[in-house]
């Protein structure tokens, strides 16, 4: 008997979920967008508002909802309505990595939101100034162990993906060095151009035009391959380290209970537009890589991604914040 009324009611709760999604959207959708305009995640939200044009009959809203990271976007997405009319742009920093060192953090990812469809990932790369003598990733790490704390890190944020990725390669290469903490990205970079600090992880778009002028040397990629953008520079595998791993990636997410009808069809929608030349050029320009996928693709691309960065943040010992 219980089997029975068990059974109605996951058909109730089907039919339910796709009737919902036969009316959906009935109301504009709204990518909530964790960071100011202009940015990378901004950006690519907008190629992609721009690719699913009237794909699903009502306009896409872009609301930049910036602070803590991130965090703040994330727990207003997390606690909007689930209907799918509300939908967060997150990234790795305010997705896990974030709420991973915080104390008390406001959600854990795979309790408060159902992924829809990753959107794209970013090329990062492991650069130093143009005066370090180090020209490879070989000769930076002998000069790293020939005075242990002597090289200069800008680290850009404690919960971004850049420290994860620099700590994952000090772990691996077995060298130390001083970090010099900044509030984001564009004063990391800043400072490594005039040669204040020695080395970065930082994401292409953010370095590209210094290496091109030779204000920066670029010695290796972090992704599993050679960035069209700059050919000659080698992968960390390439350079011998293939655990030395990582990608800025973003992608699309909704409240947990949102039914999964209208996360299945939100995605479809996603992944066609991903899929366009339009979308692949524009998204190239930036240095990134178009990935639209399912939404079970993006979850086991998640859970992945949380089980690496967490070991990492264990083997060295990343602080959680407790304030």
């Amino acid at each position: 008997m219980w089997r029975r009324a068990f059974a109605a009611l996951c058909l109730g709760a089907l039919v339910a979920s796709s009737a919902a999604a036969q009316t959906w959207p009935t109301k504009p959708i709204t990518f909530v967008v964790p960071y100011a305009p202009g940015g990378n995640v901004d950006t690519a939200a907008r190629i992609l508002q721009a690719a699913l044009g009237n794909a699903l009959g009502q306009p896409i809203i872009i609301e930049n909802r910036a602070g803590a990271g991130g965090i703040i976007a994330g727990d207003y997405v997390a606690k909007s309505p689930p209907d799918g009319h509300i939908v967060f742009m997150g990234s790795n920093g305010n997705v896990m990595l974030g709420p991973m060192t915080m104390a008390k953090p406001p959600y854990q990812w795979d309790l408060v939101f159902t992924p829809v469809s990753m959107v794209s990932v970013a090329t990062n790369v492991l650069t130093v100034r143009s005066s370090l003598p180090a020209k490879t990733i070989p000769q930076l790490v002998a000069y790293a162990k020939e005075s242990p704390g002597r090289l200069t890190l800008g680290n850009s944020g404690g919960a971004s993906i850049n420290h994860f990725m620099g700590e994952l390669f000090r772990l691996r290469a077995g060298i130390t060095w001083t970090e010099v903490a900044y509030r984001g990205n564009a004063p990391a970079v800043a400072d490594l151009v005039a040669g204040h600090v020695d080395m970065g992880v930082q994401s292409l778009v953010e370095t590209l035009g210094h290496i091109e002028a030779g204000k920066l040397n670029a010695l290796a990629v972090l992704g599993p391959k050679r960035s069209p953008a700059i050919p000659n520079v080698p992968t960390m595998a390439e350079a011998g380290f293939p655990d030395v791993q990582g990608e800025t990636w973003n992608g699309l997410f909704v409240p947990k209970a949102t039914p999964a009808a209208i996360v299945a069809k939100l995605s479809e929608a996603v992944q066609k537009a991903l899929a366009s030349p339009m979308a692949i050029e524009k998204l190239g320009a930036l240095g990134s890589e178009p990935r639209g996928n399912s939404p079970e693709q993006f979850k086991a691309y998640l859970e992945a991604d949380f089980a690496k960065w967490s070991a990492v943040m264990k083997q060295a010992n990343i602080k959680v914040v407790t304030e």
